[in-house]
């Protein structure tokens, strides 16, 4: 595109490359800096210099005389609106972003004089020139958020946190992706977020957020029964627990169950979140404390956790540290199954309490416990129950 520079001066025109001292030069270009009575027009390949207050980001003609050849430096005899198609002007694509100023990320950041009436981290086309390290915009086309990620470029996603530590883990439905957010930025799990970051293209995508307003909580999980949900639900029933430790074995799950303390034998409700291979609690309680569980020495169900009561008639003690002990109530009899990781030593008469699985030892009745917590002597459990 031609330029409009002109030069008067021994009876004609001539390029401003070319302009002497006192020559008079005719010259569109941008204000890219003025400041005072001082200020700087370019147009995309030269620039001048002019002794006028003008407005940054305008296009203006001066008609002016060559005042200093090396610094290009006019005076301005006459001033008007200037035409932007006259102007040498370059075409940038890539994204917008905002990062205390604002750019446009291909993905290297090119800075923008001023800040476009655009949505952060959409596809964008600008209009305009460089000056220094600064394109000036004269007018963009907006587009939309990328579909897919591109390292180092602005991504949006939209998921359930799984995990609220450092990073965040983030369930898009499809993949984890890791999410780290401003500092002192805390979301909750099972919270469904909005959230817009520069894009890192890992093993696991990663996104890096520079501002709180970069983060949108839309919602929450969707709930579904136990059984029924999927990474990223929140799962929700009331079960027994099995077995207690490093989280909790619960009977109507293959998942283990963790950040709630419980005890075997414990009936609990809860909403959980579902993570790939574990639930982790958003609300449990102990709705049925197994001291509340009635008696089952008489009718114990297999595969279930029972609690079984009585006193303790006879004990034997094998040479490898295994032990029996019966217990009776009444008419009816269990044995109880003592191992030697137990470290238990029962006596005859004792009353005894005990939570565990029933199974049969050489086709008798019996009852195997997981920790000695399980097992209570008198009126009092070795383990007490933990406050939840």
């Amino acid at each position: 595109m031609l330029i409009a520079i002109y030069f008067i001066g021994r009876g004609g025109y001539t390029s401003l490359e070319n302009a002497q001292k006192g020559d008079i030069v005719v010259f569109t270009g941008l204000c890219v800096y003025s400041k005072g009575d001082f200020s700087i027009l370019t147009n995309g390949r030269e620039t001048v210099a002019i002794y006028r207050n003008l407005t940054e980001g305008k296009v203006y003609t001066i008609k002016g005389k060559l005042a200093h050849e090396e610094k290009k430096i006019l005076y301005p005899l006459e001033i008007t609106d200037g035409n932007a198609e006259k102007l040498h002007i370059s075409n940038i694509s890539g994204v917008y972003w905002v990062d205390h100023n604002c750019y446009i990320l291909i993905p290297q950041k090119v800075k923008l004089n001023r800040c476009l009436d655009i949505q952060k981290g959409i596809k964008v086309n600008v209009r305009g020139m460089f000056y220094g390290n600064t394109f000036y915009v004269l007018g963009f086309e907006a587009g939309n958020f990328l579909t897919e990620p591109i390292d180092g470029l602005p991504y949006k996603v939209t998921g359930v946190v799984l995990d609220n530590g450092t990073p965040t883990v983030i369930w898009n439905g499809r993949e984890k992706i890791k999410v780290y957010l401003p500092y002192r930025f805390h979301l909750n799990l099972g919270d469904k977020v909005e959230i817009l970051g520069i894009a890192r293209l890992y093993s696991t995508l990663t996104l890096y957020v520079n501002s709180p307003e970069d983060v949108k909580l839309i919602g929450k999980a969707r709930k579904k029964p136990i059984g029924k949900e999927s990474v990223g639900d929140i799962a929700y029933g009331s079960c027994q627990v099995i077995k207690s430790g490093r989280g909790l074995s619960l009977d109507c799950t293959n998942l283990r169950l963790y950040s709630f303390p419980a005890r075997t034998g414990d009936i609990i409700k809860f909403e959980a979140l579902r993570r790939e291979g574990s639930l982790v609690c958003l609300n449990c309680s102990v709705v049925l404390p197994r001291e509340n569980l009635e008696n089952s020495i008489c009718n114990p169900k297999r595969g279930r956790i029972v609690k079984i009561e009585g006193k303790v008639s006879w004990v034997k003690v094998y040479k490898n540290g295994f032990g029996l002990a019966n217990i009776t109530n009444n008419t009816c009899w269990i044995l109880l199954k003592l191992k030697k990781s137990l470290n238990l030593e029962l006596r005859e008469n004792q009353t005894v309490t005990a939570f565990g699985i029933y199974t049969t030892y050489r086709e008798k009745p019996a009852l195997e416990v997981y920790s000695r917590e399980d097992v209570c002597l008198g009126n009092s459990c070795s383990g007490s129950r933990q406050e939840h």
